[in-house]
């Protein structure tokens, strides 16, 4: 039986010296990314895993918690971080906040700096629960964490978030009720959210139960901002679509530019709907329909199960919080297809 791989067999792997393999593990902020990524092939290969859980061992709980999120430019993981820190406040809790910006490549990189910083617990938000190092590294070394707005297959990870597929059915099947039978989906790409991809699924069982075929999707970056030229051909094409649906609120706020940038009015030639809820949704003209979530209780809730995880609760617990379609006006009935669009 082969024996344990060392740190010093990573090394003689990666062809780097004992201590820039230390140094990509502990301080993988200051290392250039190529050499972080000749040190993590060698890892894996070598199915290699630091010893995180021994130097936790050599630490009292220092009542400070990791959050790692996407990103704080969408306010809806802003708002869930508030709730956190709202309570961690509350409870004498000091809060380390960092993002992967949605790259899967950055999630371990911040999950270990949080880690080489003591937390003694971390709520993240993964690309994908379901596949993803830093959940089998967690479990294996058996740290305390908690995923938001991930919604796991296993039972045994604890997690909080709304049904991401039925809030794109619920806001999907409310356009097809105005008579809307020409669709389509922008959504953030899949590689870097499962819940994207389960919002999508959402989207097409709404279109599967009206008997609706064509399913047209869009895929962008999450903070793409300029949607004229990617929704060009769907707006303004023979088949053109009367409804968008989008994967967030602000890429729900980007396709209604796009429809005023191609001479379009929103409700009254195209609707538009979104998922998060998003407070600058009610400020916007028309008022963005929405399926609601309550992030900042999602947050709250989080650091609840973190706080029991932490203190030593065998069980993880997971829930999924109700969410509503808000009373917005960006969704109107169908009026036919005769809509022009001016040129760009």
């Amino acid at each position: 039986m082969s024996s344990k791989p060392t740190m010093r067999d990573v090394a003689r792997k990666s062809g780097l010296s004992i201590a820039t393999v230390s140094r990509v593990i502990n301080f993988p902020d200051q290392v250039p990314a190529e050499t972080a990524k000749v040190v993590t092939a060698a890892m894996a290969y070598l199915n290699y895993r630091p010893n995180i859980n021994g130097r936790r061992l050599k630490m009292t709980h220092t009542r400070t918690v990791g959050v790692v999120v996407p990103t704080l430019a969408n306010p809806v993981f802003a708002t869930a971080v508030q709730g956190i820190e709202q309570d961690a406040n509350a409870k004498g809790l000091t809060v380390l906040l960092t993002s992967s910006n949605y790259d899967p490549e950055r999630e371990m990189g911040a999950v270990s700096a949080l880690l080489n910083n003591r937390v003694d617990g971390l709520i993240l938000t993964l690309a994908n629960a379901d596949n993803n190092p830093v959940v089998d590294l967690l479990m294996a070394e058996k740290i305390p964490f908690v995923l938001l707005f991930n919604q796991p297959s296993r039972a045994d990870i604890a997690a909080i978030s709304v049904d991401n597929a039925q809030s794109a059915y619920d806001i999907t099947t409310a356009m097809i009720a105005k008579g809307h039978r020409s669709l389509a989906m922008v959504a953030g790409h899949f590689e870097s959210s499962d819940r994207s991809r389960q919002r999508y699924d959402g989207f097409c069982r709404a279109l599967d139960d009206a008997g609706i075929p064509q399913k047209n999707l869009v895929q962008v970056r999450f903070d793409e901002a300029d949607l004229v030229g990617p929704l060009g051909a769907l707006l303004c094409g023979p088949e053109k679509v009367t409804g968008v649906v989008c994967s967030t609120d602000m890429l729900a706020i980007a396709a209604m530019n796009a429809c005023r940038a191609h001479g379009l009015s929103v409700p009254e030639d195209v609707s538009v709907g979104g998922i998060d809820g998003i407070s600058v949704g009610g400020l916007i003209t028309p008022k963005l329909c929405s399926a609601v979530q309550p992030t900042q209780e999602m947050g709250r809730q989080a650091l609840a199960f973190l706080r029991g995880l932490i203190k030593g609760q065998a069980n993880p617990q997971s829930l999924l919080l109700p969410h509503h379609l808000s009373a917005g006006e960006s969704i109107g009935s169908y009026r036919g297809t005769d809509q022009h669009c001016s040129s760009t």
